[in-house]
């Protein structure tokens, strides 16, 4: 029993740490540019290690870029526990990708040269968005033609900023684009601009200046 719980606990170790390397050199380089040797040697295992863990380099970037998403999820989701208004939900959203970029720039930096493809409607973790999408849309908060173009309207400024940050991590910086990006998505989404701009500006300031709900290097939300 305990011999099984050490090697449940050094194959752990070993995932963990090619997590690890993937992520640090997903960050520095595009994927095509880092084969197989290069992460195990990162990870100090062997060859055959990884293959016990992913079939191929792709398995591990979808291992990467799914923990990344899903860290930045779970501080959207603890952004909003206690908000309704989905304009409201959508720039705080928005806000903690930015922060996000400030606060851990590796994984931000994984997100910007692996967009991943999480694109699809019935992809988990974007139900989140479309839930918010579709609420706004039945409230007549949001003016879109379909929850479709709403959510890759999104998701296309959320990435396009945070490109935009990861390039220069200034905390000023982030703050003034938190306002105006978020402020052109609602009025985008169809959210008068007054409103969408007081929005904007009370997300920006919240999340990216005082740095609320941010996920720790650990996964934990601050």
């Amino acid at each position: 029993m305990g011999e099984r719980v050490k090697r449940s606990e050094r194959s752990e170790r070993t995932r963990a740490a090619l997590i690890a390397a993937g992520r640090r050199l997903f960050c520095e380089r595009p994927v095509d540019a880092v084969a197989i040797d290069d992460i195990v040697q990162a990870a100090e295992v062997s060859k055959g290690s990884f293959y016990n863990h992913f079939d191929d380099r792709e398995a591990l970037v979808r291992a990467v870029t799914g923990d990344v998403r899903a860290r930045v999820e779970h501080a959207v989701h603890r952004a909003n526990a206690e908000i309704q208004d989905p304009a409201h939900r959508m720039a705080r959203a928005v806000c903690v990708y930015l922060r996000y970029a400030l606060d851990d720039p590796e994984r931000a930096g994984v997100l910007v040269r692996i967009y991943s493809g999480h694109v699809s409607l019935s992809t988990p973790l974007n139900q989140g968005l479309v839930e918010d999408v579709s609420q706004g849309i039945a409230a007549g908060r949001f003016q879109v033609p379909t929850t479709e173009s709403a959510v890759l309207l999104v998701m296309g400024v959320a990435q396009l900023s945070l490109i935009r940050i990861v390039q220069e991590p200034n905390p000023t910086v982030a703050v003034t684009l938190a306002q105006q990006m978020c402020a052109l998505l609602l009025r985008g989404l169809g959210v008068p601009n007054p409103e969408g701009e007081a929005i904007a500006a009370q997300a920006a300031d919240e999340i990216v200046r005082r740095g609320a709900f941010t996920p720790d290097l650990d996964g934990a939300v601050q």
